[in-house]
């Protein structure tokens, strides 16, 4: 079963998250988050997402609900990255899973991390028998759009968001899991 999976390699180790936690993915989101978007999102913009949707609190309780599944990289101890996703089920429309999160440390980036905390992303899809896997990145954000195109996802088109008070654009992906 994949709750219980810890993939590790040389330099990393992927595992379930838990709510426990909850204070290290914060800090992981604050830090990568002000190097990712950098000059592409207003800096009171981001502290109010990041105080909304990456505070320890909402992150423990994101933990609890049964159609989220969390994933943390740590080299050693030290954790590194993380990957949030929702489950949806066979039957929605769009059939899908949407990947939520999936942030490294600058300095851990390039190391083949992502890779790793998306393949434990698509497991649980495809464990729960959920077809597609969705993501939207930020349309600037043309390093992480390559990056999601060479892992096999494909451009779907638009979406428009808020992020604090800015309104992005996204660029929307979506990957087939199911198994070959």
């Amino acid at each position: 079963m994949l709750e219980g999976m810890t993939t590790e390699n040389a330099a990393v180790t992927i595992r379930p998250s838990t709510a426990e936690d909850s204070a290290a993915i914060e800090q992981l989101a604050r830090d990568a988050w002000i190097a990712t978007y950098q000059g592409l999102i207003p800096p009171a913009s981001r502290d109010e997402h990041l105080r909304r949707a990456y505070n320890a609190d909402w992150l423990r309780k994101l933990h609890a609900r049964p159609e989220v599944r969390g994933f943390l990289a740590l080299e050693g101890q030290r954790p590194v990255g993380f990957a949030m996703m929702s489950l949806g089920t066979p039957a929605d429309d769009p059939p899908g899973a949407v990947l939520r999160s999936l942030y490294l440390l600058p300095e851990t980036q390039s190391k083949g991390y992502g890779q790793h905390l998306l393949a434990a992303v698509v497991g649980a899809a495809r464990e729960a028998g959920i077809p597609i896997l969705w993501v939207a990145v930020h349309e600037g954000l043309t390093a992480a759009r390559r990056w999601y195109e060479k892992q096999g996802f494909v451009y779907d088109g638009p979406a428009d968001t808020t992020i604090g008070q800015e309104r992005v654009r996204q660029a929307v992906y979506k990957m087939n899991v199911s198994p070959a």
